[in-house]
């Protein structure tokens, strides 16, 4: 099974990256092939709007999200890693999100559709419902590219110095025996 991991965070060693690696660790004891894409190292430019990649799924854009377009077609299963910022997935992720319009034909039809999507979410505030915004909009673009959408760790009350990866380990290794 082949997963691309959109690390969405600005942070490498923030509390992102404690779910990402946990779900990389244990996607690869299950024999998987994981990649995980650092999207804030990566020159990533917004959509235009211009559609011109709705005919073969070729964004005019000459940028990294050429490389990210591939690894998510190549993928099994793609994992959304981002922090909560304002209520939504972080601007890093926010970009590939939008420029994957490209994945959708001019009659709406997904270039990736059955894919499986997992979502890893932390957030600062204890309040529960701080990660309801970006959770629509996650399950209005899975509906809309007809990914399967299996399952969220949403890590509230994340301050430094915690450890999620033990925290979460039950619901991580539920969500990954679910991948598999």
């Amino acid at each position: 099974m082949n997963t691309v991991i959109l690390f969405g965070s600005p942070r490498k060693k923030g509390n992102t990256i404690q779910l990402a690696q946990s779900m990389m660790e244990l996607l690869k004891k299950k024999g998987g092939h994981v990649r995980m894409l650092y999207l804030n190292d990566l020159n990533i430019r917004p959509c235009q709007g211009c559609y011109t990649c709705l005919t073969d799924g070729t964004c005019r854009i000459n940028d990294d999200m050429r490389d990210i377009r591939k690894y998510i077609l190549e993928s099994d299963v793609i994992v959304y890693a981002t922090p909560i910022y304002w209520f939504s997935p972080s601007a890093q992720l926010k970009l590939v999100m939008d420029r994957c319009i490209a994945f959708m034909d001019g009659d709406n039809n997904s270039r990736v559709q059955g894919k499986k999507a997992v979502t890893l979410m932390t957030y600062a505030d204890n309040n529960t419902d701080t990660s309801k915004a970006a959770v629509t909009v996650f399950e209005k673009t899975f509906g809309l590219l007809k990914l399967d959408y299996i399952g969220s760790i949403e890590a509230a009350g994340c301050t430094d110095g915690k450890n999620l990866a033990q925290e979460y380990q039950k619901d991580m290794k539920r969500l990954v025996d679910s991948l598999v």
